[in-house]
């Protein structure tokens, strides 16, 4: 690589940071960037360039733009002979149909996308179209299929230590749940949001944290708080020019507003927030908009401005739909968006078998509760004979319990069992006894006690550990209850 090349590239990098903060400036220097890699033939730092461009666009909401930005990109990189920058020039085309609200297309992208990126081992792109593919099946009314992957991007995120990707996953998570009704879940990942975010303070994620906590607490009536809420992230929405925010921010009042049978005041934030909202709404804020105006108008007795309200509801829906109804043939199109569906849902698997917990996958010690149970029992018949004991690893959070099973069965050997007995409980079977059992108890109460839980996005008290004898431990979990106020708090051995 020539100093020309390595100066293009240091300069794009520079840049990167300040799209969203400043993407008109940016643009310029970006294309300055791009005349220089063209004059000198330089392949990646034309599409290097290209992609800036592309996310300015997309900041500056041109998705027009934006599209033949990114298809440049995707013909420059037709040239190289590796496929490093295929995944985010896909998932940026995504972003472009997305902003037009052609939601088929944009689906089609982030799939390839999701696909590429898995193939290069690109995290935070993996990420991004999860995310993305949960916005779409929420846009479409597929409310639980974009919880399961939005909540499935928060574990990616998490395992991959990507905060901000995670804070993101999380807000849209939060908004899975309000449609849901699920108002304490909501305000329980929105603090999950905040804990993640605390070291990137982007003001538009901050405004949508309190708006959407707004929203929880307006669907659990807790109205003084909801006010303080919702205005902080209007307030916030306004001093930084958030114009998405700021037409959320309204309809968010208003339907506190509406609780409060304040029906005028309701009627005229929605007012303000359907004129914010058409410079750049394709029809998903709109439409939320003119129904709850037609649900202010109906309380209010206006019933004409209600059926015209709802009218311009329907029309914003219908609008949102044209896209996967009018693109292709009727047929052909519930055809190609099953075979869509079908095909998201396998790399989305994968992509969970890949994170998610597999007892008999993963740990070789590892065996199903009734065969720890027969176990147990054939070890207390050897009486006197036995070599055995018990360790119970407890916590009432199964994602401590995880990790926990992660960490002893680093410490078991070949003839030791470990299963998860109930969803607080994991029981551990030890072919050692006295000093021994008490040893290797000691060591795992210290493993588990120094763990920094919360660099796995975990808070709270760390698992409890109780050791037993395997004459005296119980035959079933009840009578394993009826002893634990016997046993020491602090989980040392049972006498």
């Amino acid at each position: 690589m020539d100093k020309a090349q390595i100066l293009i590239e240091n300069e794009l990098e520079q840049i990167k940071a300040r799209i969203e903060a400043d993407p008109d400036a940016v643009l310029l220097q970006a294309q300055q960037c791009l005349t220089r890699a063209e004059q000198i033939l330089y392949h990646e730092g034309e599409i290097q360039a290209h992609i800036v461009i592309a996310k300015c666009y997309w900041c500056s909401m041109d998705y027009r733009k934006g599209l033949k930005a990114i298809k440049a990109a995707l013909i420059c990189q037709s040239n190289l002979d590796n496929d490093n920058y295929l995944p985010e020039i896909l998932h940026i085309h995504a972003l472009q149909y997305w902003g037009q609200a052609k939601y088929y297309s944009a689906q089609q992208y982030w799939i390839n996308a999701l696909e590429q990126s898995a193939l290069v081992g690109e995290s935070t792109i993996e990420i991004e179209s999860l995310i993305g593919l949960g916005n779409v099946w929420r846009i479409t009314d597929d409310i639980q299929l974009a919880k399961s992957t939005h909540e499935l991007a928060v574990k990616v995120a998490n395992n991959a230590r990507i905060d901000w990707l995670e804070g993101k996953s999380r807000i849209l998570l939060a908004w899975d749940h309000y449609l849901l009704n699920n108002y304490v879940d909501m305000l329980s990942v929105l603090d999950g949001a905040e804990e993640a975010l605390k070291y990137h303070q982007d003001p538009t994620w901050r405004a949508e944290i309190l708006d959407f906590r707004g929203l929880a607490l307006i669907g659990l009536e807790r109205l003084e708080d909801a006010e303080k809420t919702t205005l902080e992230a209007h307030n916030l929405a306004v001093q930084h020019d958030l114009k998405w925010m700021k037409a959320h921010s309204f309809i968010s009042r208003a339907r506190l507003e509406l609780i409060r049978k304040q029906y005028q005041t309701a009627g005229k934030l929605l007012m303000q927030a359907e004129e914010a909202a058409k410079p750049f709404d394709n029809g998903e804020l709109l439409s939320q908009i003119c129904f709850q105006q037609s649900v202010v108008a109906e309380e209010s007795q206006d019933y004409e401005f209600a059926l015209q309200a709802f009218k311009k509801y329907r029309r914003y829906s219908i609008q949102m739909q044209k896209e996967q109804t009018n693109r292709i043939g009727m047929d052909r199109a519930r055809g190609s968006k099953r075979q869509l569906e079908q095909r998201a849902r396998k790399l989305i698997n994968r992509i969970r078998g890949h994170m998610e917990f597999n007892k008999e996958k993963r740990f070789s010690n590892a065996v199903s509760e009734t065969y720890w149970w027969e176990q147990l029992v054939l070890y207390k018949s050897e009486l006197t004979k036995s070599n055995h004991a018990v360790i119970i690893i407890r916590h009432s959070d199964n994602n401590f319990l995880d990790i926990a099973i992660e960490l002893a069965h680093c410490l078991c050997g070949r003839d030791d069992l470990i299963s998860q007995l109930d969803k607080e409980r994991l029981g551990m079977i030890i072919s050692e006894k006295d000093k021994g059992a008490e040893q290797l108890f000691d060591i795992l109460k210290q493993m588990v006690d120094i763990y920094p839980w919360e660099r796995r996005g975990l808070k709270g008290p760390a698992p409890t550990l109780s050791l037993h004898d395997i004459l005296t431990f119980p035959y079933t979990l009840d009578q394993l209850e009826d002893l634990q106020p016997k046993e020491q708090g602090d989980g040392s051995p049972t006498k």
